[in-house]
């Protein structure tokens, strides 16, 4: 026992020896042994050498984890952590790269930019292919990017902010208005406002990096109040307070109040759309549950899914629709069975059959585009360009034009899909990504 004891003892201070030697080295030369350590496993991880078949049009590594690539005419903005980079989009060659704490995408067709933001330096808006800026706002600490117009967020003061819309291509000044209460909570890119989010956790953060179209208004939430913002006209409108069993969102151009209260045992709904500017009421539903609420007190905690235009509710027989906020008419309703998957401005997403059929509903026409056989465990989204298939088991991605259906991509790949345009793809692996063209 006393030999054994001895010898565990002398191995101790051995392995101690060694360490300290190891240490020592570092020290005295500077050698880190991490960055090849961790370089070795991210290669491992990735498989680098093809991210999908048929093939990208080419691959590259990138220096962090990319979280979206954003398409722009010839270049695509990949964003990681603590970087803003642009690629070309033929060779994935590297056009020119930022350092950032927060950076988005914001224009449309050739007045595409690049938001780049530092903290105490302000942002820049950034040309896509050479990254030149276009033009400056040096006392921004937020901003949220949108087809039309780039919304900044400057605080000089103890508690009232600026907000100031600008046009994307040159930064020129639409409206400027003071956002009263303690608005630098809301610093960085595109930090959450109170209206619908993206039904599409697979693909939350290349949806939600595409810019959309501003909203006709917008509700921030500041010091437990929505303070409503009429985007047309720059102007601050009357403000709503929420409660534990009221959630108040802005959306189709009306403040939303959608009320839970418990009874049985259950919680019972009302839905209810008012004038931004009066107060007023548009419209009143009971039995509409748009799932924001949870628990046995019925508190309101999230978000209602959908988009500006659309809200994913279910009503009181638990058929689920597609409801207009602005005017509280049932733009479709579901059979039983069917299940609402996800929806944008234009399109949703519907699935029946246990799952196993993806139908695309057309808010224009109205009634069914067209359908697909899915897995039935496969991750579903719908964006502005494709509507979009991952089957992670089976190690598929498929992509559908949402008016026809018409097949765009169909190949084999476990990479993640971190960027979508009119033209293609971007994807990625670990660190790895590449640019998977339409067919």
């Amino acid at each position: 026992m006393a030999r054994g004891a001895v010898r565990n003892f002398e191995t101790a201070l051995g392995a101690i020896g060694v360490l300290a030697l190891i240490i020592t080295a570092i020290i005295v030369t500077g050698w880190n042994p991490l960055p090849k350590v961790t370089d070795w496993w991210d290669k491992v991880a990735d498989n680098t050498g093809k991210l999908s078949t048929p093939d990208t049009t080419w691959t590259e590594r990138v220096g962090g984890q990319p979280s979206s690539a954003v398409i722009a005419g010839t270049a695509a903005i990949v964003s990681m952590r603590g970087t803003v980079e642009g690629r070309s989009l033929s060779s994935g060659q590297v056009l020119w790269t930022k350092e950032a704490d927060w950076a988005g995408v914001a224009g449309d067709g050739s007045n595409t930019v690049a938001i780049v933001g530092r903290r105490g330096v302000g942002l820049e808006a950034l040309d896509p292919a050479s990254g030149s800026a276009k033009w400056k706002d040096g006392d921004a600490v937020g901003a949220w990017t949108y087809r039309d117009s780039v919304l900044t967020l400057s605080c000089g003061g103890l508690s009232d902010c600026t907000l100031t819309a600008r046009a994307p291509r040159d930064g020129a000044q639409i409206w400027k208005l003071t956002l009263p209460g303690i608005g630098r909570v809301l610093n960085g890119i595109n930090s959450d406002l109170l209206g619908t989010e993206v039904k599409a956790d697979a693909y939350r953060d290349a949806i939600d990096a595409m810019p959309r179209a501003i909203p006709a208004m917008l509700g921030f939430p500041i010091e437990q109040k929505v303070k409503v913002v009429d985007t047309g006209r720059g102007k601050l409108l009357p403000e709503a307070s929420p409660s534990k069993t009221a959630r108040v969102v802005v959306a189709g151009g009306r403040v939303l109040v959608s009320t839970a209260a418990p009874k049985d045992g259950n919680c019972r709904y009302t839905l209810e759309a008012r004038d931004a500017s009066t107060g007023k009421t548009v419209w009143k539903k009971d039995g509409y549950d748009l799932h924001t609420a949870s628990g046995a007190g019925c508190e309101q905690r999230r978000d209602p899914a959908g988009a500006d235009s659309v809200l994913i509710a279910t009503r009181g027989d638990n058929r689920e629709v597609f409801l207009s906020p602005r005017d509280g008419r049932e733009m479709w309703a579901g059979a039983e069975g069917d299940e609402i998957v996800a929806a944008d401005s234009q399109y949703g997403l519907v699935r029946s059959n246990g799952g196993k059929t993806l139908s695309v509903v057309g808010f224009d026409k109205g009634g069914r585009l067209w359908q697909h056989e899915v897995p039935a465990k496969a991750d579903i989204a719908v964006s502005r360009y494709a509507v979009l298939v991952r089957d992670s088991a089976g190690g598929r991605l498929l992509a559908y034009a949402p008016d026809s259906g018409r097949t765009l991509v169909d190949a084999k790949t476990t990479a993640d899909v971190i960027g979508i345009s009119d033209r293609g793809m971007m994807i990625g692996r670990g660190r790895t990504i590449g640019y998977l063209p339409f067919s």
